[in-house]
């Protein structure tokens, strides 16, 4: 759900709640350690070749602060940008009513996320993180490369690392047909997916 945390969703424990009711969770502590680790390692490696096209690179105090600041701004705009997406797939990809949408902050988690109350098709869910995640993290990245900016390439990063637990929580929802129903509970990092249910377009 900058890390983008919005769409660190996805806690998980795991367990079959009955035949047709399944959870899907993720371990909270293990998912933010993962995720720190990923982003030092996109972080490395995005400089690594962001070097490699533009060798010229030059350091300075003022360029160094400056960094700074452009890099908390871009991060906050990925996840803003995200966070929008978000709202317009649910509604208009999975056609769930504005009012069962909100936006919801935890500073003490440092998440960020967007959710309904409503119950979802599956594949539409999927589909509404991938097309969020590609418009504000892999393109933001390309742009990164071909203009040579370190702040944004380092925002980019974190962003794409911040999407771990989803990915993650998106191979468990693949293994379910894309018409099955699911719940998405963010405050609780836990996914209800409804094999029994049907969903009227």
């Amino acid at each position: 759900m900058i890390p983008n945390f919005h769409d660190y969703i996805f806690m998980i424990r795991g367990e079959e709640m009955s035949n047709n009711i399944h959870t899907i969770s993720f371990n909270e502590r293990k998912i933010m350690k993962q995720t720190v680790i990923l982003t030092i390692i996109l972080s490395i490696l995005f400089v690594s070749i962001n070097y490699i096209l533009h060798p010229e690179f030059t350091f300075n105090v003022i360029r160094f602060l400056l960094g700074i600041l452009i890099f908390i701004g871009v991060s906050f705009l990925l996840v803003v940008i995200n966070e929008i997406l978000n709202l317009l797939g649910y509604k208009y990809r999975c056609k769930v009513p504005r009012e069962t949408l909100s936006l919801a902050i935890h500073l003490e988690k440092g998440l960020i996320y967007t959710t309904t109350t409503e119950k979802i098709r599956n594949g539409h869910y999927q589909s509404v993180f991938l097309t969020s995640f590609m418009i504000a993290g892999i393109i933001p990245l390309a742009f990164a490369f071909a203009f040579g900016s370190y702040p944004l390439l380092l925002a980019s990063a974190s962003f794409i690392a911040g999407g771990l637990a989803n990915f993650k929580g998106l191979l468990k929802l693949r293994k379910f047909p894309d018409n099955a129903l699911i719940k998405d509970l963010p405050e609780q990092f836990t996914v209800h997916v409804y094999l029994d249910e049907k969903k009227e377009s």
